[in-house]
C-alpha cells in the first residue's frame, strides 16, 4: 500500500464530533468549488482557495487563482458543464487535511458541434488548512484518470 493512500487505511474508528464537523466543511470546499464552475461564477470558485495556494494539472503548475482562472476560462468555453464530485477521503491533522475527491465532469458542447462532448475523470488531490474563518484549499493537484472526447486547442 502506497504512503498517499495509507491514511485511508481500515479499519475506521468513528471521529468524534468536532472531527467530524471539520471533515464535513472540508468536504464542501470541493463541492462549492463545482457548484461555481457549472453555475458560471468564478467568484464563489476562488472563494474556496487560498490566494497564496499552487495549483497543478494537466498543463503544469501555477499560483492557485492564476490556474484556477485558466480552469475555469476552459470549462466557459462549453455550453455547459456538469461536474459530479463522487468519493472524497479526508483527514483532519490539527489545522491541515488533506482530501481527495474523485469527479467526473462532463463538458457539453452545442447540438452539431464536430467536437462532440468532452467527459473526464478526475481525482483532486488537495491540502486545506484552518482559518480564522474557516477551512480552504492552499494546494490543489488534478490527476487525470480517464477522458472521452476531444479537449479544447490550448491558447
Amino acid at each position: 500500500m502506497s504512503d498517499d493512500i495509507k491514511q485511508w487505511a481500515g479499519p475506521i474508528a468513528p471521529p468524534d464530533p468536532a472531527k467530524l464537523a471539520d471533515i464535513y466543511a472540508i468536504s464542501q470546499l470541493a463541492k462549492v468549488y463545482a457548484l461555481g464552475t457549472d453555475m458560471r461564477d468564478p467568484d464563489l470558485v476562488l472563494s474556496c482557495f487560498a490566494e497564496d495556494g499552487v495549483g497543478e494539472g494537466k498543463v503544469g503548475s501555477a499560483p492557485l487563482h492564476d490556474y484556477l482562472r485558466a480552469t475555469y476560462a476552459g470549462a466557459a468555453g462549453f455550453q455547459a458543464t456538469q461536474h459530479t464530485m463522487l468519493n472524497q477521503h479526508v483527514t483532519v491533522d490539527g489545522d491541515e487535511a488533506t482530501m481527495w475527491t474523485y469527479a467526473v465532469a462532463y463538458h457539453i458542447r452545442p447540438a452539431g458541434d464536430p467536437d462532440g462532448n468532452l467527459t473526464v475523470g478526475v481525482q483532486y488531490r488537495d491540502k486545506a488548512r484552518r482559518t480564522d474563518k474557516g477551512w480552504i484549499i492552499y494546494r490543489r493537484r488534478a490527476v487525470m484518470q480517464w477522458s472521452e472526447g476531444k479537449f479544447p486547442e490550448m491558447k
